[in-house]
Protein backbone atom coordinates (compact mmCIF):
# COMPACT_ATOMS: atom_id res chain seq x y z
CA UNK A 1 0.00 0.00 0.00
CA UNK A 2 0.93 3.23 -1.01
CA UNK A 3 0.46 5.74 2.12
CA UNK A 4 2.13 8.28 1.10
CA UNK A 5 1.33 10.63 -2.20
CA UNK A 6 3.56 11.34 -4.97
CA UNK A 7 4.02 15.04 -5.31
CA UNK A 8 2.95 16.46 -8.76
CA UNK A 9 3.38 20.25 -8.52
CA UNK A 10 4.58 22.56 -5.49
CA UNK A 11 4.56 25.85 -4.81
CA UNK A 12 5.53 27.65 -1.55
CA UNK A 13 4.80 30.73 0.43
CA UNK A 14 4.66 32.63 3.13
CA UNK A 15 0.60 31.28 3.63
CA UNK A 16 1.05 27.94 2.82
CA UNK A 17 2.25 24.97 0.49
CA UNK A 18 0.26 24.55 -2.17
CA UNK A 19 0.52 20.88 -3.99
CA UNK A 20 -0.89 18.86 -6.94
CA UNK A 21 -0.80 15.50 -5.28
CA UNK A 22 -1.71 11.81 -6.48
CA UNK A 23 -2.59 8.60 -4.56
CA UNK A 24 -2.59 5.46 -6.13
CA UNK A 25 -4.92 3.58 -2.90
CA UNK A 26 -5.67 -0.62 -3.41
CA UNK A 27 -9.59 -0.99 -3.73
CA UNK A 28 -11.24 -0.66 -0.70
CA UNK A 29 -9.07 1.93 0.77
CA UNK A 30 -9.87 2.50 5.04
CA UNK A 31 -6.72 5.01 6.25
CA UNK A 32 -6.17 7.31 9.49
CA UNK A 33 -4.35 10.14 9.32
CA UNK A 34 -3.30 12.81 11.74
CA UNK A 35 -1.72 16.26 10.28
CA UNK A 36 0.10 18.55 11.82
CA UNK A 37 -1.18 21.53 9.52
CA UNK A 38 -4.56 22.64 8.36
CA UNK A 39 -4.99 20.64 5.31
CA UNK A 40 -7.37 22.17 2.85
CA UNK A 41 -8.03 20.39 -0.43
CA UNK A 42 -10.21 19.40 -3.50
CA UNK A 43 -10.11 16.31 -5.41
CA UNK A 44 -9.68 16.81 -8.85
CA UNK A 45 -11.98 15.30 -11.81
CA UNK A 46 -11.95 12.77 -13.25
CA UNK A 47 -9.26 10.92 -10.67
CA UNK A 48 -11.65 11.24 -7.47
CA UNK A 49 -13.02 9.44 -5.60
CA UNK A 50 -15.91 9.89 -2.98
CA UNK A 51 -15.50 8.22 0.14
CA UNK A 52 -16.70 8.61 3.87
CA UNK A 53 -15.16 9.97 6.64
CA UNK A 54 -15.53 9.35 10.19
CA UNK A 55 -13.64 10.81 13.38
CA UNK A 56 -12.31 8.07 15.95
CA UNK A 57 -11.59 10.05 18.69
CA UNK A 58 -14.79 12.09 18.88
CA UNK A 59 -17.08 9.66 17.47
CA UNK A 60 -15.92 6.63 16.59
CA UNK A 61 -17.89 4.76 13.64
CA UNK A 62 -20.05 7.54 12.75
CA UNK A 63 -19.57 7.97 9.09
CA UNK A 64 -20.50 10.73 7.20
CA UNK A 65 -20.22 11.24 3.27
CA UNK A 66 -16.86 13.20 2.33
CA UNK A 67 -17.46 15.50 -0.68
CA UNK A 68 -14.48 16.28 -3.56
CA UNK A 69 -13.72 19.76 -1.27
CA UNK A 70 -12.42 18.92 2.50
CA UNK A 71 -10.57 20.50 5.25
CA UNK A 72 -9.12 18.00 7.89
CA UNK A 73 -7.69 20.02 10.43
CA UNK A 74 -4.35 19.77 12.57
CA UNK A 75 -4.68 17.29 15.33
CA UNK A 76 -7.71 15.61 14.54
CA UNK A 77 -7.80 11.35 13.67
CA UNK A 78 -9.69 11.37 10.50
CA UNK A 79 -11.25 7.67 8.94
CA UNK A 80 -11.85 7.68 5.94
CA UNK A 81 -13.11 4.99 3.59
CA UNK A 82 -13.34 4.67 -0.14
CA UNK A 83 -13.50 2.63 -3.15
CA UNK A 84 -9.78 3.70 -3.90
CA UNK A 85 -8.00 4.10 -7.49
CA UNK A 86 -5.97 6.38 -8.76
CA UNK A 87 -6.67 9.92 -7.38
CA UNK A 88 -5.44 13.68 -7.62
CA UNK A 89 -5.60 16.59 -5.18
CA UNK A 90 -4.86 20.19 -5.32
CA UNK A 91 -4.51 21.13 -1.69
CA UNK A 92 -2.79 23.85 0.64
CA UNK A 93 -1.20 22.84 3.71
CA UNK A 94 -2.11 26.19 6.39
CA UNK A 95 0.10 26.57 9.69
CA UNK A 96 -2.85 26.71 12.52
CA UNK A 97 -1.40 29.69 13.84
CA UNK A 98 -1.51 31.27 10.82
CA UNK A 99 -5.34 30.08 10.00
CA UNK A 100 -6.04 31.16 13.31
CA UNK A 101 -4.50 34.76 12.92
CA UNK A 102 -6.27 35.30 9.67
CA UNK A 103 -9.79 33.88 10.20
CA UNK A 104 -10.10 36.00 13.52
CA UNK A 105 -12.16 32.71 15.12
CA UNK A 106 -10.51 29.50 17.01
CA UNK A 107 -12.57 26.64 16.18
CA UNK A 108 -13.81 24.04 18.70
CA UNK A 109 -13.85 21.40 16.04
CA UNK A 110 -16.86 19.88 17.41
CA UNK A 111 -18.37 16.90 15.46
CA UNK A 112 -20.47 18.86 13.56
CA UNK A 113 -17.74 21.35 12.58
CA UNK A 114 -16.11 18.03 11.51
CA UNK A 115 -18.86 16.75 9.50
CA UNK A 116 -19.27 19.88 7.49
CA UNK A 117 -15.23 20.11 7.07
CA UNK A 118 -15.41 17.01 5.11
CA UNK A 119 -17.93 18.20 2.83
CA UNK A 120 -17.36 21.73 1.90
CA UNK A 121 -19.82 23.20 -0.30
CA UNK A 122 -19.26 26.50 -1.55
CA UNK A 123 -18.88 27.92 -4.93
CA UNK A 124 -16.20 30.07 -3.94
CA UNK A 125 -13.69 27.59 -2.92
CA UNK A 126 -13.98 25.49 -6.03
CA UNK A 127 -13.28 28.83 -8.12
CA UNK A 128 -10.23 29.35 -5.53
CA UNK A 129 -9.15 25.64 -5.54
CA UNK A 130 -9.62 25.43 -9.62
CA UNK A 131 -7.33 29.23 -9.78
CA UNK A 132 -4.92 27.33 -7.68
CA UNK A 133 -4.67 24.33 -9.59
CA UNK A 134 -3.91 26.47 -13.16
CA UNK A 135 -1.03 28.02 -11.00
CA UNK A 136 0.59 25.23 -9.99
CA UNK A 137 0.13 23.49 -13.70
CA UNK A 138 1.24 26.67 -15.00
CA UNK A 139 2.91 28.63 -13.09
CA UNK A 140 3.34 32.50 -14.04
CA UNK A 141 4.64 35.64 -12.90
CA UNK A 142 4.67 36.25 -9.24
CA UNK A 143 3.75 32.47 -8.41
CA UNK A 144 4.39 32.72 -4.60
CA UNK A 145 2.53 35.77 -4.26
CA UNK A 146 -0.52 34.24 -6.37
CA UNK A 147 -0.56 31.41 -4.04
CA UNK A 148 -0.55 33.33 -1.02
CA UNK A 149 -3.48 35.17 -1.98
CA UNK A 150 -5.61 32.26 -2.86
CA UNK A 151 -4.35 30.66 0.21
CA UNK A 152 -5.91 33.10 2.35
CA UNK A 153 -8.78 34.04 0.60
CA UNK A 154 -9.25 29.66 0.93
CA UNK A 155 -8.72 29.94 4.03
CA UNK A 156 -11.48 32.48 4.66
CA UNK A 157 -14.22 31.24 3.09
CA UNK A 158 -13.59 28.01 4.37
CA UNK A 159 -14.08 29.32 7.50
CA UNK A 160 -17.11 30.75 6.56
CA UNK A 161 -18.29 27.40 5.26
CA UNK A 162 -17.58 26.22 8.23
CA UNK A 163 -19.74 28.71 10.39
CA UNK A 164 -22.33 28.38 7.79
CA UNK A 165 -22.97 25.03 8.42
CA UNK A 166 -23.18 25.18 12.23
CA UNK A 167 -26.34 27.81 11.20
CA UNK A 168 -28.04 25.20 8.81
CA UNK A 169 -27.24 22.19 11.57
CA UNK A 170 -29.41 24.30 13.70
CA UNK A 171 -32.02 24.08 11.51
CA UNK A 172 -34.89 20.78 11.46
CA UNK A 173 -32.82 18.00 10.06
CA UNK A 174 -33.06 14.18 10.49
CA UNK A 175 -32.73 12.49 13.81
CA UNK A 176 -29.24 10.12 14.49
CA UNK A 177 -31.50 7.18 13.86
CA UNK A 178 -33.33 7.82 10.97
CA UNK A 179 -29.78 8.92 9.11
CA UNK A 180 -27.96 5.61 9.98
CA UNK A 181 -30.91 3.71 8.91
CA UNK A 182 -30.62 5.53 5.21
CA UNK A 183 -27.01 5.18 5.06
CA UNK A 184 -27.38 1.27 5.86
CA UNK A 185 -29.56 0.46 3.35
CA UNK A 186 -27.93 2.84 0.67
CA UNK A 187 -24.89 0.93 1.73
CA UNK A 188 -25.86 -2.39 0.60
CA UNK A 189 -24.88 -3.96 -2.26
CA UNK A 190 -28.05 -5.29 -3.90
CA UNK A 191 -29.89 -2.33 -2.75
CA UNK A 192 -31.40 1.08 -4.79
CA UNK A 193 -34.06 2.08 -3.46
CA UNK A 194 -36.51 5.22 -4.24
CA UNK A 195 -37.22 8.26 -1.98
CA UNK A 196 -40.69 6.46 -0.81
CA UNK A 197 -39.03 3.60 0.54
CA UNK A 198 -36.63 5.60 2.19
CA UNK A 199 -39.25 8.06 3.82
CA UNK A 200 -41.35 5.39 4.71
CA UNK A 201 -38.36 3.64 6.09
CA UNK A 202 -38.05 6.88 8.50
CA UNK A 203 -41.61 7.62 9.24
CA UNK A 204 -41.59 10.97 7.19
CA UNK A 205 -43.25 12.33 3.83
CA UNK A 206 -40.54 12.45 1.07
CA UNK A 207 -40.69 15.97 0.83
CA UNK A 208 -40.02 16.65 4.21
CA UNK A 209 -37.43 13.78 4.17
CA UNK A 210 -35.25 15.42 1.48
CA UNK A 211 -35.55 18.73 3.90
CA UNK A 212 -34.46 17.18 6.91
CA UNK A 213 -31.78 15.27 4.76
CA UNK A 214 -30.05 17.94 2.82
CA UNK A 215 -30.34 20.13 6.46
CA UNK A 216 -27.94 16.98 7.67
CA UNK A 217 -25.90 16.35 4.91
CA UNK A 218 -25.66 19.39 3.28
CA UNK A 219 -26.53 17.89 -0.14
CA UNK A 220 -29.67 16.38 -1.74
CA UNK A 221 -30.87 13.32 -0.83
CA UNK A 222 -30.86 11.84 -5.15
CA UNK A 223 -26.99 13.07 -4.93
CA UNK A 224 -26.05 10.39 -2.31
CA UNK A 225 -28.74 7.68 -3.58
CA UNK A 226 -26.51 8.15 -7.27
CA UNK A 227 -23.18 8.51 -5.60
CA UNK A 228 -23.84 4.96 -4.04
CA UNK A 229 -24.97 3.35 -7.04
CA UNK A 230 -22.27 5.09 -8.71
CA UNK A 231 -19.82 3.25 -6.29
CA UNK A 232 -21.50 -0.37 -6.56
CA UNK A 233 -20.93 0.18 -10.20
CA UNK A 234 -17.49 0.82 -10.01
CA UNK A 235 -16.92 -2.50 -8.02
CA UNK A 236 -18.98 -4.34 -10.26
CA UNK A 237 -16.97 -3.46 -13.21
CA UNK A 238 -13.86 -4.52 -11.75
CA UNK A 239 -15.01 -7.57 -12.75
CA UNK A 240 -13.89 -8.03 -16.27
CA UNK A 241 -15.91 -11.31 -16.64
CA UNK A 242 -19.31 -9.84 -15.52
CA UNK A 243 -21.18 -8.34 -18.57
CA UNK A 244 -21.33 -4.67 -18.68
CA UNK A 245 -25.79 -5.68 -19.36
CA UNK A 246 -25.57 -7.57 -16.01
CA UNK A 247 -23.66 -4.93 -13.85
CA UNK A 248 -27.17 -2.68 -15.49
CA UNK A 249 -29.40 -5.13 -14.34
CA UNK A 250 -28.33 -5.64 -10.96
CA UNK A 251 -28.40 -1.87 -10.15
CA UNK A 252 -31.69 -1.65 -11.48
CA UNK A 253 -31.43 0.01 -14.93
CA UNK A 254 -33.75 -0.90 -17.61
CA UNK A 255 -31.00 -1.43 -20.21
CA UNK A 256 -27.18 -1.01 -20.49
CA UNK A 257 -27.41 2.10 -22.55
CA UNK A 258 -28.98 3.82 -19.81
CA UNK A 259 -26.47 2.99 -17.53
CA UNK A 260 -23.80 3.64 -19.59
CA UNK A 261 -25.21 7.01 -19.95
CA UNK A 262 -25.61 7.60 -16.44
CA UNK A 263 -22.25 6.50 -15.43
CA UNK A 264 -20.60 8.65 -17.44
CA UNK A 265 -22.73 11.71 -16.29
CA UNK A 266 -21.66 10.55 -12.98
CA UNK A 267 -17.78 10.26 -14.01
CA UNK A 268 -16.80 11.25 -16.82
CA UNK A 269 -16.45 7.94 -18.64
CA UNK A 270 -18.23 5.32 -20.27
CA UNK A 271 -17.96 1.80 -18.46
CA UNK A 272 -16.08 0.15 -21.34
CA UNK A 273 -13.42 2.43 -20.49
CA UNK A 274 -13.32 2.63 -17.07
CA UNK A 275 -12.84 -1.39 -17.72
CA UNK A 276 -10.00 -0.51 -20.29
CA UNK A 277 -8.30 2.11 -18.15
CA UNK A 278 -5.34 1.49 -16.15
CA UNK A 279 -6.62 2.47 -12.90
CA UNK A 280 -9.52 -0.29 -12.89
CA UNK A 281 -7.03 -3.25 -14.45
CA UNK A 282 -4.44 -1.94 -11.29
CA UNK A 283 -7.06 -1.77 -8.94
Amino acid sequence: MHTAPTILREIRSPAAIAQIVEWRWPTPLDVIAREDAHMLEMSLPPLAADGTAAFPDIAPGRFSFMGNMFLRPAGITVQARSIGGRVQIVRCKIDPRHFLETVERDFDWTESELRTCVNLRNDTLKTLFRRLNDELTNPGLASAAFVEACATALMIEAARTVEAGEERRAEGRLAAWQYRRIADLLAEDDSTPSVQELAALCGVSPRHLLRLYRNLAGESMIAHIERERTQRAKKLLLDQDLPVKEVAARLGFANAGSFSSAFRRATGMTPRLFRQSGDAAKH
